[in-house]
């Protein structure tokens, strides 16, 4: 078992200081202080005074004394008052050369056309002059013979006639009236001479019924080439023209094709006899 604790001993002697410790390292800046209040505004300087130099004086200042403060504190200006003089206006320079000449401008364009002026009146007829001497008669030319000339002309109209196959022939003409190369008896067409004969045939015509009919011409009972014309429409007309060579009392007639889809037509020719002079080629 432990015993009580014994009394309390009495404190010994302070020991001896210890060397200073090392230097801790610097603290942190404080805050800037706030700004002070701005100072009075000092009092206006004197105004300064201005020394004139009149034209065609003369100084012996200075340039740095041109503008200077006095004693009493007064700023002193010196001012020249002086014109630069002109000089004498020089000689007239020489002309220059000519320019060249710019290019011709465009034509203009045409102006509007005057009105034309009014006609002036008729002059008076001047008198009549003198009828001429009648010319001599001159002389007599050379007979001409006329190598291929119409000789006789002869027409005749014809109609159509109900059943016949060749158109009938009634009123004729001929030139000159005492021609008898060319005659005309109901279908036929009498040629009496040898020659050189121009048909020209024209009919006005109606047609029963489409499909349409011919006409051609026949001479002595054959069918000539190219001289056939149509009749197609309901109401209409056709031409036919051919020139043919016929001998003395040959026989001419107008021929009708599918003639039943008729109902009327009129037929009208002119045959033209050519004299042919048997020297010319």
């Amino acid at each position: 078992m432990t015993g009580a604790t014994g009394v309390t001993g009495p404190t010994g002697a302070t020991g001896a200081t210890g060397a200073t410790g090392a230097t801790g390292p610097a603290g942190t800046d404080g805050a800037d202080g706030a700004d002070g209040a701005d100072g009075a505004t000092g009092a206006t300087g004197a105004t300064g005074v201005a020394d004139t130099l009149a034209a065609g004086s003369t100084t012996t200042l200075e340039p740095e004394e041109f503008a200077a403060v006095t004693d009493s504190g007064t700023e002193t200006n010196h001012i020249f008052d002086f014109a630069i003089p002109r000089g004498a206006t020089g000689a007239t320079g020489a002309t220059g050369m000519t320019g060249a000449t710019g290019a011709t401008g465009a034509t203009g364009a045409t102006g509007v056309t005057g009105t034309a002026g009014v006609t002036g009146a008729t002059g008076a007829t001047g008198p009549k002059g003198a009828t001429g001497a009648t010319g001599a008669t001159g002389p007599k030319g050379e007979d001409c013979k006329c190598p291929v000339c119409g000789k006789c002309i002869f027409s005749a109209e014809g109609d159509f006639e109900e059943g016949e196959p060749y158109v009938q022939f009634g009123e004729t003409q001929i030139f000159p009236y005492d021609c008898k190369s060319v005659s005309a008896d109901g279908a036929d067409i009498e040629l009496a001479e040898n020659g050189l004969y121009l048909v020209q045939f024209k009919t006005d015509y109606e047609l029963r019924c489409y499909g349409g009919s011919n006409a051609v011409l026949e001479l002595d009972g054959s069918e000539l080439p190219a001289s056939e014309i149509t009749m197609a429409e309901k109401n209409g007309n056709s031409a036919g023209l051919l020139l043919m060579q016929a001998q003395a009392g040959a026989t001419l007639k107008i021929k009708l094709d599918a003639y039943d889809k008729l109902s009327s037509a009129k037929f009208y020719v002119v045959i033209t006899l050519f004299e042919v002079d048997s020297d010319e080629s």
